[in-house]
């Protein structure tokens, strides 16, 4: 895999999920600061983690699969669950954010 291209393709991705992080807390929470999202590549995995802006600690919010650019629960802070949630090659860069009129209803199941 290009590094290059994964390189950028990841900065993307984190960019789209602090926006929509961004977006949701200035709608539905004003009076709080937002998360910041942020990289840390390690061997395989590069971590996507939810920082506090107070100080208070963070959380893990995704992984990236270097090898594929597979989109990866967190199982914990350390490893990743199984199967792909999207990709960060794909077009909406695995962080295609639903509106609310494109959400599945019950009646869609």
């Amino acid at each position: 895999m290009d590094q290059e291209k994964f390189d950028i393709a990841l900065r993307v991705f984190v960019e789209g999920c602090q926006n929509i992080h961004t977006d949701y807390m200035v709608r539905e929470f004003p009076n709080t600061a937002p998360d910041e999202i942020t990289s840390k590549v390690g061997k395989r995995y590069a971590k996507i983690i939810r920082t506090r802006v107070a100080g208070d600690g963070g959380s893990v919010h995704c992984f990236v699969d270097m090898t594929n650019g597979d989109v990866l629960k967190a199982a914990g802070w350390k490893a990743p669950a199984k199967h792909a949630r999207g990709n960060i090659f794909a077009s909406t860069t695995g962080s295609q954010r639903w509106e609310s009129t494109d959400r599945p209803t019950s009646a869609d199941v």
